[in-house]
C-alpha cells in the first residue's frame, strides 16, 4: 500500500478497539490525503477513540505533506458527522437517492 498507512486503535491495555486507514487520495495531488476507513468497534464507541483516530490521521497526513484531508461518511451516521463537524471538516458533496417501487407493482396498482 504505497502512500497508505493503517494504524490499530488500542485501549490503555493495548487491546484493539478499531483501526484507521489513510493515505493519498486518487486525485494525483500529493498534498491531498484521504481517510479511507476509520472503525471503532461498537462496544468502544463514545470513549474518544474516534476523535483520537482523526487527530492521528491529521498529524500523520501533515507530516507526509498533506494540505487537505478528506473522508466520506454515511448520511445516517449522525454521531460520526457530529465528530467530523466538531473537528472542522466541511461538507463538500452530498449524494442523494430515492428508493423506487418495483415497476411491475406500479403497473398492477394502475389497473
Amino acid at each position: 500500500m504505497d502512500g497508505q498507512a493503517v494504524f490499530d486503535l488500542t485501549d490503555d491495555s493495548g487491546d484493539a478497539v478499531g483501526y484507521l486507514w489513510l493515505g493519498h487520495d486518487n486525485s494525483g495531488d500529493p498534498t491531498s490525503w484521504w481517510v479511507w476507513d476509520v472503525v471503532v468497534e461498537p462496544e468502544h464507541r463514545g470513549k474518544g477513540y474516534g476523535r483520537a483516530a482523526m487527530q492521528l490521521a491529521e498529524t500523520y497526513a501533515q507530516a507526509g505533506g498533506a494540505r487537505t484531508l478528506g473522508l466520506s461518511v454515511f448520511g445516517f451516521n449522525a454521531t460520526a458527522r457530529a465528530l467530523y463537524d466538531s473537528l472542522g471538516y466541511e461538507t463538500t458533496s452530498v449524494k442523494m437517492r430515492k428508493r423506487l417501487e418495483d415497476p411491475e407493482l406500479q403497473d398492477d396498482l394502475a389497473h
